[in-house]
């Protein structure tokens, strides 16, 4: 389906949750100092609005959110931005989770137009299809995420019910539940999929009608770090 970026960045909340378990674990050995060491710090964005003709936005207006993209000049991965307009966008589209190439789908196909949506027929492997089609943001091979991708954006100092998203970036009022492209190992019949009311991710089966938020992977250039943010 496509290739995903490496896991090199350090602040998602399912690596956070790792090292708080074990700086708890040792607390209660008396093998560090656990003054603050487990207080949340916020997540610094480093984030650029990008125009639906891909060009830069300089964000002057979120409420009227004129960006169709963000460009997450950490990752290098650019992020569709979700709409209340009703079409191909809209923050309330459902889709199943399905891939019909037996190479990426996990082992497991899933199951087609299983959700409630307008634009194209409500499974993912179509979505992917049609926003494809209509080259947002000036590409073309936009894809699913996977599990550790989206996780990239998920800001969990934003309290429940979120949604748990750097707003001036998505200025998104619906938290949703979104796939990904990564499959259960231990259940093929189901994907992981990240919440973004509590910021957290769990397994779900495919024939579920969830949220889509498509991500595209670049090569950062130097003047995209330099782009208003």
């Amino acid at each position: 389906m496509k290739k995903s970026i490496k896991n090199s960045r350090t602040h998602s909340a399912f690596d956070q949750s790792c090292k708080n378990m074990a700086l708890l674990l040792l607390c209660s050995l008396g093998m560090v100092g656990c003054g603050e060491a487990l207080s949340p710090k916020p997540f610094i964005f480093d984030m650029t609005r990008i125009n639906q003709d891909g060009s830069v936005n300089d964000g002057s207006d979120p409420t009227k959110k004129p960006w169709a993209c963000v460009l997450d000049n950490q990752t290098g991965l650019i992020w569709e931005v979700k709409t209340t307009e009703a079409g191909l966008q809209n923050i309330n589209n459902t889709y199943s989770w399905y891939d019909s190439d037996q190479v990426t789908n996990g082992g497991w196909a899933g199951t087609p137009k299983g959700g409630v949506c307008v634009g194209s027929a409500c499974d993912t492997e179509s979505y992917i299809k049609e926003f494809n089609s209509k080259k947002f943001c000036g590409y073309n091979d936009w894809y699913l995420p996977s599990r550790f991708e989206l996780n990239t954006i998920v800001d969990s100092s934003v309290s429940f019910p979120g949604p748990t998203l750097a707003s001036a970036y998505f200025p998104e009022s619906k938290a949703g539940n979104y796939w990904t492209d990564t499959t259960f190992k231990t259940r093929r019949a189901s994907a992981w999929v990240w919440r973004f009311d509590h910021g957290s991710d769990y397994v779900e089966e495919k024939s579920a009608a969830l949220s889509v938020r498509l991500a595209h992977a670049t090569s950062l250039k130097p003047a995209a770090n330099k782009a208003a943010k």
